[in-house]
C-alpha cells in the first residue's frame, strides 16, 4: 500500500502491525499534515455485529480530547476495509524506552544514551491523567501496556487504542490470540473471564509502574499459562528487593494497585494522581525499625490435629527471632488473637505497629513435611523473601534455624557469634519429646483447667523422654503457676513452680522465662521486694521483656509506689505501642493518684488503640472488655453495654474478661451484674487477685457491699 493514495491520504511508510491491524504513516493532502492510519482486519468489516460494536466504541474514543490521549480524527472505509485516522506521533513506545534503561523514579529529566527520558513519576502522572479522562467518559481501555503508550519528542505521554480492546475481546482473541506481553498486563478478573470495569486499567497501570521502577515485570514465567497462574495466585516480589532506592510511597501505591481482590484495589485514577503528588521523602540516615510479627502458620495437612505442630513451630520461630538483639519481635500472646482468623496481613501489621510480617503454612504427610514461609513488607505489601522447604520431620529444627537466618539476612541484620550459636542450638535431640512439648503448648493455648492439666501431662511426658529438656521445664513451670493463679489456688503449685523453674535455670542459665517465673512466684507469695528484684534482673538481660515491666508496674501499684508504676508502664507502651493494655494500667494508676485529667487522656488512648485492634479482629474479647470501662466513664453507656454483651457472647469462660466486665458494671452502677461477673471470674479460675481487687479504682463502689467483702475474703 506504500505510495498509494486512499481518499485524501497518501501512504508513506508502514509503522507497525498487530492483532488489531496494520498502521501506516500517511500525509493528509487536504490539511497538509502527517497522520497515522490503522487498517482493521478484514473480518471486522464483514461481521455486521462487530462492525456496529466497533463504530460505537470508536465514536466514544474519538470524543476523548486530552493531551495525554492519542487523538482519533475519524473513521473511514476504502474498498470494504475500515481504517481509523489518528494523530501521528513522532517518538517511541514506552516499551522501547524501558528497554533502553531502567527509569529512575527520583531523578529529574535527563539524557540517557542520547535519548531524553523523564522520571517514572512524571510518566505515571501523565498516564493516570489519561485514564482519569477516559474513565470519566465511561471508557475502559482493557489492554493498557507499554506497547500502546507512546512518548513523543517532547517527552509527552500519549495513550493509544482506547476502545479497541473491547472489540478484540468480543472476537474471542483476548486469551487465545493475545501476545504474552498482553497477558502479563491482564488483571485477575480479565483472566477469569469476569466482567471488568475501570479498575482493570488500574491493575495494568500498577504492572507498568512496577516495570518502570524495576526494569522487569512483576509476573514472569516461560509461557502464558504460567504467567496467568502467577497473576491469579502469587504476589510479586517487593519493589525494594529489586530497586532498594525506590521511594516508599511508590512501593505502597503499587501494592494498592496490584490487589487481586477488586474491593481492596485502589478505586480511581484520581487517587493515583493524589498519591503520585506526594513528595518523596528526602533521603535520611534514619533507618526503618526492624520490627516483625510472626503470624501463626496455617495448617494445610488433612489432619486437623496437626494444628499443634504448626503452632509449636510458629512459637519456636518467635523465640528464635527474639534472641536477635537488633530485631524487635511481637510476642506470642499479641499474635495469638489473630490465630485461625482470615485477616488482612497489612491491617494486622499496622495494628501491631510492625514493619514486617512473617506468614506461612505447614503440610505434614507421614514423616515428610512441606513448609512455606513469606516475609512481607507491611507498608508496600510485597514479599522481601519467600521459600519452600520440603524436608523430613526430623529436620524441623534445621528448618526453623534457616527461616530465622533468612529473615535476618533479608532485613540486613548482622548476627553475632553468640546469636548464631543460639539459633543453631537444638532444644532437644528427641523428636518424640519435642512432639509432646508442642502438644503441651497447644493445651496451654486453649486455656481452662482440664486443658492445663493435659498440658502438664504432656510436658511431663516430654521430660520422661529427655530429662535435660530446659524448655519443657520452663513450660511446666508456667503450667504449674497457672494452676495456682487461675484454677486451684493450692500453694503446692507454687512449690512445684519454684522446683521446676530452678531445674530449667540449672540446664539453661539464660532462660529468661524461668527467671521471670521465679519473680511471679515471689509476687503470689506477697514477697513483692524479691519479685521486683527478680524482674529487674530479667530486664538487665533483656531490656525489651514486656511482662517484666508490666508486673513491676503492678507490684508498684499494690505497694503504693505510683510514680514508679507509671515509669514501668511507659516502658510497656514503648515496647507494645499497638496494645491497649499499658493504657489500661495508666488510667487506673492516675486514678489512684487522684489525677483525673491524666486518667481521661489515658482512657482516650486506650479506646483509640483498642478500636484499631478491633478493626482487624472484632472478636477480641479481652480488648473489648478493657474498652467497656472507659466508655462507661465517658458517659457512653450504650457503647459500654454493647461491648459487655459482645464480650459475654464471645466467651463467658474467660476469667480475665469476666473480671473486666465486673469493673464496667461497677462503674455503670449495676452492683448485681458486677458481683455476678466477679464471681464468674473467680469460678473461671481468676482467683489469686485479692490485692488487685482491693486496689482497683473501678471497684470502689463495691467496697462496702457485704457480698463483695465475703468474696474478697474467700479469695484472699
Amino acid at each position: 500500500m506504500i505510495g498509494q493514495t486512499i481518499s485524501h491520504y497518501k501512504i508513506l511508510e508502514k509503522l507497525g502491525e498487530g492483532g488489531m491491524g496494520v498502521v501506516y504513516k500517511a500525509q493528509d493532502l487536504k490539511l497538509d499534515r502527517f497522520v497515522a492510519l490503522k487498517f482493521l482486519p478484514h473480518h471486522v468489516t464483514v461481521h455486521e455485529t462487530e462492525q456496529a460494536r466497533f463504530l460505537q466504541e470508536a465514536k466514544a474514543a474519538a470524543a476523548l480530547n486530552h493531551p495525554n490521549i492519542c487523538t482519533v480524527y475519524g473513521i473511514e472505509e476504502h474498498d470494504d476495509q475500515m481504517f481509523i485516522i489518528m494523530e501521528y506521533l513522532h517518538g517511541q513506545t514506552l516499551r522501547r524506552l524501558m528497554s533502553s534503561a531502567i527509569l529512575d523514579p527520583r531523578q529529574p529529566p535527563q539524557n540517557l544514551e542520547g535519548r531524553l527520558a523523564k522520571s517514572a513519576v512524571d510518566y505515571a502522572m501523565q498516564m493516570a491523567a489519561a485514564l482519569q479522562e477516559a474513565h470519566s467518559k465511561g471508557i475502559v481501555h482493557r489492554d493498557l501496556k507499554p506497547d500502546n503508550i507512546m512518548v513523543n519528542d517532547k517527552n509527552q505521554i500519549k495513550v493509544m487504542d482506547f476502545g479497541l480492546a473491547k472489540l478484540k475481546g468480543g472476537l474471542g482473541l483476548t486469551k487465545a490470540g493475545a501476545a504474552v506481553g498482553t497477558i502479563a498486563y491482564m488483571s485477575p478478573e480479565q483472566i477469569q473471564g469476569l466482567e471488568v470495569d475501570h479498575r482493570t486499567d488500574l491493575w495494568a497501570f500498577g504492572v507498568i509502574l512496577y516495570e518502570m521502577l524495576t526494569g522487569e515485570p512483576p509476573f514472569r514465567a516461560e509461557h502464558e499459562a504460567a504467567i496467568m497462574y502467577e497473576i491469579l495466585n502469587l504476589d510479586p516480589k517487593g519493589v525494594q528487593t529489586v530497586r532498594p532506592d525506590a521511594p516508599e510511597h511508590l512501593q505502597v501505591l503499587i501494592s494498592q494497585l496490584l490487589q487481586k481482590d477488586l474491593a481492596k484495589r485502589i478505586s480511581s485514577a484520581a487517587e493515583i494522581i493524589q498519591q503520585l503528588k506526594k513528595p518523596a521523602p528526602a533521603a535520611s540516615s534514619i533507618k526503618r525499625e526492624k520490627s516483625i510479627a510472626v503470624l501463626y502458620f496455617e495448617n494445610m495437612s488433612s489432619e486437623k490435629e496437626s494444628d499443634y505442630f504448626c503452632a509449636g513451630m510458629t512459637e519456636d520461630i518467635i523465640t528464635d527471632l527474639s534472641r536477635i538483639r537488633d530485631l524487635k519481635v511481637v510476642s506470642r500472646t499479641d499474635v495469638l488473637p489473630f490465630r485461625n482468623k482470615d485477616v488482612n496481613t497489612r491491617q494486622v501489621g499496622e495494628a501491631l505497629r510492625v514493619n514486617y510480617m512473617l506468614e506461612g503454612s505447614v503440610r505434614k504427610a507421614g514423616n515428610k513435611m512441606r513448609i512455606t514461609a513469606q516475609l512481607i513488607d507491611v507498608r508496600s505489601g510485597f514479599h522481601l523473601w519467600a521459600e519452600r522447604f520440603d524436608r523430613l520431620i526430623e529436620d524441623i529444627f534445621d528448618v526453623q534455624t534457616e527461616v530465622s537466618q533468612k529473615i535476618a539476612e533479608a532485613l540486613k541484620v548482622s548476627l553475632t557469634e553468640s546469636e548464631k550459636q543460639s539459633l543453631a542450638k537444638k532444644p532437644t535431640d528427641d523428636l518424640r519429646a519435642y512432639d509432646f512439648y508442642m502438644r503441651g503448648r497447644e493445651f496451654l493455648y486453649r486455656r481452662g483447667k482440664k486443658n492445663n492439666e493435659a498440658a502438664i501431662q504432656m510436658f511431663e511426658n516430654a521430660l520422661s523422654l529427655d530429662p535435660n529438656y530446659a524448655a519443657a521445664y520452663a513450660a511446666l513451670a508456667e503450667a504449674y503457676s497457672y494452676m495456682y493463679s487461675w484454677y486451684d489456688g493450692d500453694k503446692k503449685w507454687l512449690g512445684k513452680t519454684i522446683e521446676v523453674s530452678q531445674k530449667a535455670l540449672s540446664l539453661d542459665t539464660n532462660s529468661i522465662e524461668a527467671q521471670f517465673g521465679n519473680g511471679t512466684v515471689y509476687f503470689h507469695q506477697k514477697r513483692f521486694g524479691e519479685a521486683k528484684r527478680a524482674w529487674e534482673k530479667v530486664i538487665q538481660q533483656n531490656p525489651d521483656f514486656y511482662d517484666a515491666y508490666r508486673w513491676l508496674g503492678i507490684a508498684s501499684d499494690i505497694t503504693g509506689e505510683y510514680d514508679a508504676a507509671l515509669r514501668y508502664y511507659e516502658q510497656c507502651a514503648r515496647i507494645k505501642p499497638y496494645s491497649e493494655e499499658p493504657w489500661m494500667h495508666f488510667y487506673m494508676t492516675h486514678l489512684r493518684k487522684g489525677d483525673q485529667k491524666a486518667s481521661d487522656q489515658a482512657q482516650k488512648k486506650l479506646l483509640e488503640v483498642g478500636e484499631r485492634k478491633l478493626e482487624v479482629n472484632p472478636n477480641d474479647a479481652i480488648t473489648l472488655s478493657r474498652m467497656a470501662s472507659p466508655y462507661a466513664n465517658f458517659g457512653e453507656r450504650e457503647k459500654a453495654y454493647s461491648a459487655l454483651k459482645r464480650v459475654l457472647d464471645i466467651d463467658r469462660t474467660d476469667g480475665l474478661a469476666q473480671y473486666n466486665c465486673a469493673c464496667t458494671y461497677a462503674v455503670l452502677g449495676d452492683k448485681k451484674e458486677a458481683l455476678t461477673c466477679l464471681r464468674n471470674a473467680v469460678e473461671s479460675g481468676y482467683r489469686n487477685v485479692s490485692e488487685w481487687v482491693k486496689s482497683d479504682p473501678d471497684l470502689v463502689s463495691l467496697h462496702e457491699d457485704a457480698e463483695f467483702k465475703a468474696l474478697v475474703a474467700e479469695i484472699g
